[in-house]
Order: structure tokens, then sequence, then C-alpha cells
């Protein structure tokens, strides 16, 4: 299928005359199936330019939307679905989370397609954002392609970052039909600095896997060379800065404790559904899910090396551990998939008598099972008499971590 001419009369025309919706873009009702990070972004982006329906299944979501956006006249949120009815383009952003075994489960995907199908009226734009295995697009979609402007265009959210925002970033976009391409370009333009238009949407699913799984795969190449490092006393930041001022070749990845979130640790998972035989990716993937517990048993036995005595009880023998930094990135307040998390879990089956965490953005309920540091006891002389080990796992804007700088007694590791 090829695009380019569909696409050079788009761009000669302008966006605003592009749809044979009845009405132009400009007064389309764009509806945001689940308001999660990605989906609230969406609606955020089109509420600029169009009137902007958010649906979601959690009334606590849209409450709260309600009322960040009180001030956004085309914003409206909602958990009705008779509202979906006033729409013209629905963007699809519901989690694909994995089930047990670590297939991809697209439940929530196909239950936000039959909702659209019953509100949604003929010449419509229904478009999957949510990250998908190879090829979901045409299976789940090709019943309505005739009916529906169909296509797939894979959301590049990242969570915390302030530069460049959601419009700078390029958008791909793809369809079943040419007709829908021009239907699915013209939306987009609206808010996009630059489209990316690809031939057809397993370009586009691809695309997105590919560009997680690069950051899976590096990362997991960096965290073993930095181990390598530490075993030659080489500074691992310092050369990875050396190494990143050849300027052809070579894109700099720093280490750490792991990768989390909702993208990185199990888009690898959406590749293996349906492709065999990629094996550095899977051994990428096995190393990165090992690396937080391998590293908690390899701290607590250097904490329990510094504490052990002959006459040792089994408390005097088991190690006062601080985890500072508990999202899965700096500056992040989500838990999910978060690799300080699994350290610390780790932590505990191993035994621990102190199990604490400082995180200035975590709460207590989000982490009941860990005592939570006070902010009046994140002082140097505090930690160096209530604990033997303390790891950085990630830096929080919030956080003085000068308060490690001096520190003496407990064994510090930083993963920052």
């Amino acid at each position: 299928m090829k695009f380019r001419g569909v696409l050079r009369s788009i761009t000669k025309a302008g966006a605003t005359s592009s749809t044979s919706l009845s009405s132009g873009p400009r007064d389309a009702c764009v509806c945001v199936i689940g308001v999660g990070y990605v989906g609230e972004s969406l609606l955020a982006q089109f509420g600029n330019v169009v009137t902007a329906i958010g649906y979601d299944i959690s009334t606590d979501r849209v409450v709260a939307l309600r009322q960040k956006y009180i001030n956004s006249p085309r914003i409206h949120l909602t958990n009705d679905p008779a509202d979906l009815a006033k729409g013209t383009h629905f963007l699809i952003a519901v989690p694909t989370p994995l089930n047990e075994d670590h297939s991809v489960n697209l439940d929530f995907v196909k239950s936000a397609i039959s909702l659209i199908m019953a509100f949604a009226q003929p010449n419509s734009s229904i478009i999957i954002e949510s990250s998908v295995p190879v090829g979901t697009t045409r299976k789940l979609l090709t019943p309505y392609k005739t009916a529906f402007h169909c296509g797939m265009s894979p959301e590049r959210i990242d969570p915390g970052r302030v530069s460049p925002t959601p419009e700078q970033i390029p958008k791909v976009v793809s369809a079943l039909t040419p007709k829908a391409m021009k239907h699915i370009f013209a939306l987009y333009a609206m808010v996009y600095e630059t489209l990316v238009p690809v031939s057809k949407p397993e370009v586009a699913e691809m695309t997105k896997l590919y560009e997680n799984c690069y950051r899976m795969v590096n990362i997991a190449y960096v965290n073993e060379i930095a181990d390598a490092c530490v075993g030659h006393g080489i500074d691992p930041h310092e050369m990875i800065g050396a190494a990143a001022t050849k300027p052809f070749g070579f894109q700099p990845f720093y280490p750490g404790l792991g990768v989390g979130g909702h993208c990185i640790p199990v888009n690898p998972h959406y590749l293996f559904e349906n492709n065999k035989g990629l094996r550095i990716l899977q051994t990428a993937t096995k190393l990165m899910q090992d690396r937080p517990v391998r590293h908690a048993r390899r701290f607590h036995r250097a904490c329990q090396g510094k504490l052990f005595k002959v006459e040792a009880t089994a408390d005097e023998a088991s190690p006062r551990i601080l985890i500072v930094g508990l999202g899965f990135k700096n500056g992040q307040t989500n838990l999910a998939c978060s690799p300080a998390l699994d350290f610390a879990k780790a932590i505990q089956e191993l035994g621990s008598s102190r199990l604490a965490f400082y995180d200035p953005t975590i709460t207590a309920s989000q982490v009941p099972w860990m005592e939570k540091l006070e902010a009046s006891c994140w002082r140097s002389d505090y930690l160096e008499s209530k604990f033997d080990g303390v790891v950085l796992c990630n830096k929080v804007s919030s956080m003085d971590t000068s308060v490690l700088d001096n520190l003496h007694k407990p064994l510090l590791k930083s993963y920052v």
C-alpha cells in the first residue's frame, strides 16, 4: 500500500480540508478511550484545538481529571458510554498488560473497540494508540475498515520529560486504507508538528516495539559493562563520558538498577508473542528482570559481612537497610515494574531487622509493607547511627542527596 500521493495532496490542501466527515476537523470531537498517563496527554493536546472527551471506567480518575481541567472548556470527562455518541474520532489508549504466562492481554483493547462500535457513526476514525503485538490492528479492525477509518499511531510519551513537548515528538501514523490515512493524517496534523506516515499498521506497531526494545538491549549491555568496570576500579560514568566524545557510531546509555514503567520491561514480550528466535532480546530481558534481585543478594551479603560476629544473634546479623528513591526511574512517583521495589522485596525476603525507604514523592500507603523514613530523619548523623546499608536507587528532585555525600558508617551503594 502506498500513501505518497495521498499525503502530498493533504499537505497541499491543509488538514482543515482533508476530511469527508460532515464537519471539518476543527469542528471534530475526539474521544479518548482510557485516560491514564497516555490518554490524558492525548486529551490535553486535542483539547487545545477541538472538543475532546475523555472516557474511563474509573470514577475516581474521571472526577480527578474533571477538577484538573475545570478551566479547559473543550475538555470533558465521563464514564457514561452514551457520551461517546458525540465523537467523530476515537483514540484507544487503554492498558495492554501481560498475563501470568507473559502473553499479552488485549481484553481492554477489544472492549474499547466494542464500546466504540456501539456508539460511533459511520465515517468516524478509530485509531489504536496502545502498544500491541505486530498484526493486532489489522486483526481487530479489519472487520470495520469499510465503514470506518481505521489505523494505528503508537504513543511516544516519556513520563517526566519536559522537552521536547508531546506536540514536538514526531508522530508515526498508519492506516488500513488510503482513505483512512487521509483522515488520520488530517486529525493528527492539527496537533503534532511532524507526522511520520508509514505504509501499514504493522510498520507502526513494530516501530514502537523496536524503539523500546532497543533501549532494553542497550541498557542491559551498559549494566554489564558497568559491573565489569567496578572489577577494574573504573568509574563507569567517566568511561561512558569519554566514549560519548566519539562523534559517530555511538549513543550513550547509562547504568542503573534496572528498567521500569509500563513500556520497556513488558514490550519485549509483545515481540515474543509472534516472533521466534529473538535471542539477544530474550537474553537482555532476562538479565534485566533478574538484576534487582541479583544485586539485592550481593548488597545483603556485603552488609552481613560488616556485621558478622562469631556469637552474633540472628537479629544482630540481619542488616538494617534503607532504600532511597522508589519510583520506576528518576523523578517518577509511579511504582510500575519499579526495580527499586523489586530490590526492596528481595531484601525483605533475605531478612532485615529494619527495612525502610526514603522518597518524599511516595506515600506510606503505596508501600504499606515497608517503613517510610520521616523527612526529619533524613540526616547524615541519623542514617549513620540507624542503618548498616543505604541504597540510592533513584534521585528525586525534592530530595537533598548531599545527605549521602559524607556517610561513613553505613555501606552506601548508588545506582544513579
